[in-house]
C-alpha cells in the first residue's frame, strides 16, 4: 500500500510538488497576521477566515484583530465561519473531505489525517503566498509508520497515549506519520492525529492496514501522563512530559475542559459521567469549554450542561480557549492550572507565573474533585 502522503502530493519522498490546496485558514489565533502581508486573493472561495480563539472578544487588541479579518473577508469575498466553535474541529465535522488539502498557519492541522485529509501547518508568509497564488510547493516528506496496539485501561485516555508517543517518538520532526490503531474510535483517532504535531511531524494519518512499523505502542500499557510548563510558546513541542503519578501530591487550583481534546461531546459525556453524586473541591475553579457549537447544543439537549452548573463549573461559548490572557478562565499569580488544551508555555492562561499543565479530562476531573492530580 502506497504512502498517503505520497498519494495525496502526488510524488514520492524527496521529490519537489507544487499543489492547490482545497482549503486556506486565517483564523484570529496566529494565522491573522498573514491577513497583513496579502494583496490579492486567487480563489476567494478557497479561503476560509474563522473567529474562533478569543470568543468573545474581551480585549482592545483582540477585537482589532477581529476587524481586520472581517474586513479582509469581505474585501476578497472569502467566507467568514463564526460562532461554530473551534476551526479545526468544526471543519472536520462540516467541511472537510477525504483526499482533501489544507493549509493553515496553527499547530494542529495533522487533525484532518484522521479524516484522510492532509493538513499542513505552515509559516504566515507561506500562507500568505499561498492565498495570493492558490498553489503551494513542497519537498514530499517521509513517512514513519506507529502501531497501536491493543485497548487503553479504565481512566486511561488517547492524550495519555499520544503523550506516550511524543515521549518515545524520537526525530520525526517533517517526517509524516501513519498510525495503525484498529481499537480506537474516530474521535480518538482524530485526537491522536491532532496531538501528534507536538512532536514536531509535517502531518499524520491514520490507516486501515498495518505496513511495517518503526514503533510499536501497547496501549494497555499506557499510564496517565501531563505535560510540563514550558517557558516560552516556541519551547512547546520541546515541553516535558511525565508520568501522572510523579505529580500526585501537586496542588492545582483549577481546571479547563474543552477544545477538540476534552470539549467534544464524547469527551463532555466523559466528565459529567465523573462527577456524578460528587462535589467540586471547595475553592477549585472548573471551566468548560464546547468544542463547537454543535457539541454546546448537544450538550445541553443531554443535560450535561446542567449538571456542570450544579457542579459549580462556569460554561464557556463555544470555542478555542487553550491560550486566554483576560476573561473567565484565566489564572492570577503563581496558581496553577490543569488543561485539556495543549499549550503550557508561560503566560498562556493569564499571569506569566502562573503553571500550566496539559491532561486528559480523567486528570483534570481528579483535581476537580481532589485539588490534587
Amino acid at each position: 500500500m502506497g504512502k498517503r502522503i505520497e498519494e495525496l502530493l502526488g510524488g514520492n519522498a524527496g521529490s519537489v510538488v507544487t499543489v492547490e490546496p482545497d482549503y486556506i485558514v486565517i483564523n484570529d489565533g496566529v494565522s491573522h497576521a498573514a491577513v497583513d502581508d496579502i494583496s490579492t486573493v486567487a480563489d476567494p472561495h478557497k479561503v476560509l477566515v474563522i473567529y474562533d480563539h478569543d470568543v468573545p472578544t474581551g480585549r482592545p487588541e483582540a477585537a482589532a484583530i477581529l476587524r481586520k479579518n472581517l474586513r479582509f473577508a469581505e474585501k476578497y469575498g472569502c467566507t467568514y465561519i463564526q460562532a461554530e466553535g473551534t476551526g479545526y474541529q468544526y471543519m472536520l465535522n462540516e467541511i472537510v473531505e477525504p483526499g482533501q488539502i489544507i493549509l493553515g498557519g496553527g499547530s494542529h492541522g495533522s487533525i484532518f489525517g484522521a479524516k484522510g485529509a492532509l493538513g499542513i501547518n505552515v509559516s504566515i508568509p507561506e500562507l500568505a503566498r499561498a492565498a495570493e497564488t492558490g498553489r503551494y510547493s513542497i519537498v514530499v516528506p517521509e513517512t514513519v509508520e506507529i502501531s497501536l496496539k491493543g485497548n487503553l485501561s479504565e481512566g486511561v485516555s488517547i492524550m495519555d497515549a499520544a503523550f506516550a508517543f511524543i515521549r518515545q517518538a524520537g526525530d520525526v520532526r517533517r517526517k509524516s506519520l501513519e498510525f495503525y490503531c484498529p481499537t480506537l474510535s474516530q474521535h480518538e483517532k482524530e485526537v491522536l492525529c491532532s496531538m501528534a504535531g507536538l512532536s514536531g511531524a509535517y502531518a499524520a494519518f491514520t490507516v486501515e492496514e498495518e505496513g511495517s512499523p518503526v514503533q510499536t505502542i501497547d496501549l494497555g500499557s499506557v499510564v496517565p501522563m501531563v505535560m510540563m510548563p514550558c517557558e516560552k510558546r516556541e519551547e512547546q513541542g520541546k515541553a516535558e512530559i511525565r508520568e501522572r503519578e510523579t505529580l500526585a501530591e501537586t496542588k492545582m487550583k483549577a481546571g479547563q475542559i474543552g477544545g477538540y481534546t476534552g470539549g467534544t461531546i464524547e469527551e463532555l459525556r466523559k466528565a459529567a459521567a465523573l462527577i456524578e453524586g460528587r462535589e467540586l473541591a471547595r475553592g477549585f475553579r472548573l471551566t468548560v469549554c464546547p468544542a463547537t457549537s454543535r457539541d454546546y447544543v448537544q450538550a445541553m439537549e443531554e443535560g450535561i450542561l446542567t449538571k456542570f452548573i450544579d457542579f459549580g463549573a462556569q460554561i464557556s461559548a463555544a470555542g478555542d480557549h487553550s491560550v486566554s490572557v483576560q476573561g473567565a478562565g484565566v489564572m492570577g499569580p503563581k496558581e496553577r492550572l490543569v488543561t485539556t488544551g495543549l499549550y503550557t508555555f508561560a503566560g498562556a492562561m493569564g499571569c506569566e507565573d502562573a503553571e500550566i499543565y496539559s491532561a486528559s479530562v480523567e486528570t483534570v476531573m481528579k483535581a476537580a474533585l481532589t485539588k490534587t492530580m
